[in-house]
């Protein structure tokens, strides 16, 4: 497995988690600590799947969606949207569309990587 994987997270701990449990299934894992620092990572790099945070500083993960969607054919993939707040507020969003799949927060790895898995496998057979 060699999919590329941009990891969006500005909590430390759940960055941490999520890294680890995706590297080990053999999923080539970058990671950025804020929207900003996501940005910049797709404007030099392709990814197969982006996992974006909803709250961070500098650049939220809304804002980011709408960002990776304005790059056309080199936006990644997939996009994966995670947030603590109440699925169903944050499924109103209209930057909603532009995600492949929203989770809620707190994630276990396990659950991650099952809908990592479920959505590459779903990119795969749609390109």
């Amino acid at each position: 497995m060699s999919e590329r994987v941009l990891l969006v997270e500005d909590n430390g701990a759940a960055l941490a988690q999520f890294r680890d449990a995706l590297s080990a299934q053999g999923y080539q894992v970058t990671t950025a600590v804020n929207g900003l620092d996501g940005f910049a990572k797709v404007q030099t790099q392709k990814f197969d799947l982006c996992i974006v945070d909803h709250l961070m500083p500098l650049m939220n993960g809304p804002q980011l969606l709408k960002n990776l969607h304005a790059m056309g054919e080199r936006a990644p993939t997939a996009v994966i949207f995670l947030s603590t707040q109440e699925l169903g507020i944050v499924e109103q969003l209209p930057e909603m569309c532009i995600a492949d799949m929203v989770l809620s927060k707190p994630l276990s790895s396990d659950d991650l990587l099952n809908n990592v898995a479920e959505l590459l496998e779903q990119t795969a057979v749609a390109c």
